[in-house]
């Protein structure tokens, strides 16, 4: 089997290689891998790398399993002895390419979960279109109050805090890290969801855009404010129903007063 690469920007051919100097190519340029397509047949299936990866890793397990028969071959080693230098190259590059394949697999996961997610909140909006009773111009929305742009002051008490982190039993962090944070927001797509098709329904148009947030949360994990940065979620029956649903889940303890932080969702 052979394989063509092309510029990504140019889709124009850059060079054709077998089925073993391709997994030398991508090793050797795994910094700027991204920016080539990959074909089998022509420009009519260019791949993505990310996609060309999965489908193809049968080679580099191949070309791994090669180089490990290569660094022993025709080599006499006293018994019991062990070569330090052709070892330590073979770790290398199983590393190298342990990393290369583990950053495709995880990119191409992220990529395929965004997909998912698109197609799901379409097939929401194809399936309330015919229910909708009536087209109105954009979100249906109540009187805008100060809470609607201000976050507030409550806040418990030190002691109040004290008493929540000694119940907790365990060492918990000064504050919650990326990995904490988008956790608990992805627990709230479902509830998103259901506000979508909710408000769908009543008749609300223009609900797709990215809905930037301002998220206040207490010590002890109570959200105390969620605030809409953009003024076209703001004070809307839709925001509202993503308020109630992001404050009726507590996030995990930090021992920290409180902690404000943004997030966004792209619908």
């Amino acid at each position: 089997m052979y394989f063509k690469v092309y510029h990504k920007k140019s889709k124009q051919p850059l060079a054709t290689f077998n089925e073993k100097t391709i997994v030398d190519f991508c090793v050797s340029n795994k910094d700027s891998v991204n920016n080539y397509y990959f074909s089998t047949g022509g420009q009519k299936d260019f791949m993505e790398w990310e996609v060309f990866a999965v489908k193809h890793s049968d080679l580099f397990e191949k070309k791994a399993e090669e180089r490990d028969k290569l660094e022993f071959s025709g080599k006499k080693h006293d018994e019991g002895a062990i070569d330090a230098r052709s070892t330590a190259s073979k770790q290398a590059f199983s590393i190298i390419l342990l990393a290369l394949l583990f950053a495709t697999y995880l990119t191409y996961y992220l990529y395929q979960k965004t997909i998912e997610q698109d197609r799901e909140f379409a097939q929401a909006e194809n399936a309330v279109k015919e229910s909708v009773p009536e087209k109105k111009s954009a979100l249906e929305k109540r009187e805008a109050v100060y809470s609607d742009t201000v976050l507030g002051k409550d806040a418990p008490s030190k002691k109040d805090l004290d008493g929540v982190w000694k119940k907790a039993g365990k060492k918990l962090p000064a504050s919650l890290g990326f990995k904490e944070l988008k956790e608990q927001m992805d627990s709230y797509l479902p509830a998103l969801k259901e506000c979508y098709i909710t408000r769908a329904k009543a008749g609300d148009t223009e609900l797709r855009g990215t809905i930037n947030m301002k998220i206040r949360v207490t010590g002890d994990g109570i959200v105390r404010d969620v605030l809409f940065t953009d003024a076209k979620y703001q004070s809307s029956l839709f925001g509202d129903c993503i308020i109630t649903a992001v404050k009726a889940k507590n996030f995990p303890l930090f021992k920290s007063p409180e902690q404000v932080f943004s997030y966004y969702w792209n619908l």
